[in-house]
């Protein structure tokens, strides 16, 4: 049996898995008469040459109980996937690299921050949804064809997720 620890994401750290989303730092432009700062071009998109087009869609999450057994990744070899909290709450995203199979030796766990929202390259193997509270609300954007896109992998060995600490 093998621990995985949360660790905190940055955009350095997520780079090979995918993009941060997140306004702090970035430089609003002010539309709308002054009222409204807008920070456009946080993140791309990446639809590939197969997939539909992209949906919105709103996911309701329970919060997960660690530790947690990770007993599944899955990927999306078609489209990105987009989790932006529809709230101040933080989430974890676990993910592995590989190309056929994920690499589990390499799986790693990043703890959001408040409001903090991730994009997941095209085919990065990743486990779902990972909430920390009951009814966290997220926009999911994703490919028009999710379902036929995605494809899970089982575990080789059993991996568990231990929570994320406080001061994180």
């Amino acid at each position: 049996m093998r621990r995985i620890a949360c660790h905190s994401v940055t955009a350095e750290n997520f780079s090979r898995f995918g993009l941060v989303v997140d306004a702090e730092g970035a430089t609003p432009e002010f539309i709308n008469e002054g009222t409204t700062k807008r920070f456009p071009d946080l993140a791309s998109f990446d639809t590939g040459v197969q997939a539909a087009s992209p949906v919105i869609g709103i996911y309701l999450a329970n919060a997960r109980t660690f530790p947690l057994r990770i007993a599944k990744l899955e990927r999306h070899r078609q489209a990105s996937q987009v989790f932006i909290p529809l709230g101040m709450h933080r989430f974890v995203v676990v993910v592995a690299p590989g190309l056929e199979t994920p690499d589990w030796e390499q799986v790693t766990a990043f703890l959001t921050s408040p409001g903090q929202g991730i994009c997941l390259h095209r085919e990065t193997w990743h486990h779902g949804l990972i909430a920390l509270n009951d009814a966290d609300r997220f926009a999911v954007i994703e490919g028009g064809n999710y379902r036929v896109d995605t494809e899970e992998l089982t575990a080789q060995e059993e991996l568990w997720l231990n929570g994320p600490v406080a001061s994180s």
